[in-house]
């Protein structure tokens, strides 16, 4: 069984999209809130997903891809992590950077990344459940 999910509306200033288990934002003290910073919570059934995603019309065309997401809150975000890591203390954000090589390489199963997009600005990201 898998479910589809569209997250409208996803602004971004920093090239990337995360999706991550509402759980992957604990590690941080000063953060925002993705329902609120520009990003969508969703509720979805604990466990491990593999999640297929995809956006349409980025600058570098229509992107998609597959990764697997470990969920164990029962939420998701989709959002910019600029909007939510060191929501108000700038070194924070500049540490997670260097931390996780750009979002490249976060050592978790519980978030990935999105930046094949070519650039910001807002989009809707299309996300089976599976």
């Amino acid at each position: 069984m898998s479910r589809e999910i569209m997250a409208k509306d996803i602004g971004v200033d920093s090239g990337m999209i995360m999706v991550a288990d509402l759980t992957y934002l604990d590690q941080f003290k000063d953060r925002g809130d993705p329902a609120v910073d520009g990003g969508k919570v969703i509720k979805v059934s604990k466990g491990v997903h593999k999640v297929k995603w995809a956006i349409k019309n980025t600058h570098n065309g229509d992107i998609k891809g597959e990764e697997e997401l470990n969920v164990s809150s029962g939420k998701i975000f989709v959002c910019d992590p600029c909007y939510i890591i060191g929501h108000s203390k700038h070194e924070n954000w500049r540490s997670w950077l260097n931390e996780t090589d750009y979002g490249e390489d976060i050592q978790t199963n519980n978030a990935f990344i999105i930046d094949s997009m070519g650039g910001d600005g807002e989009y809707k990201v299309e996300l089976r459940l599976m």
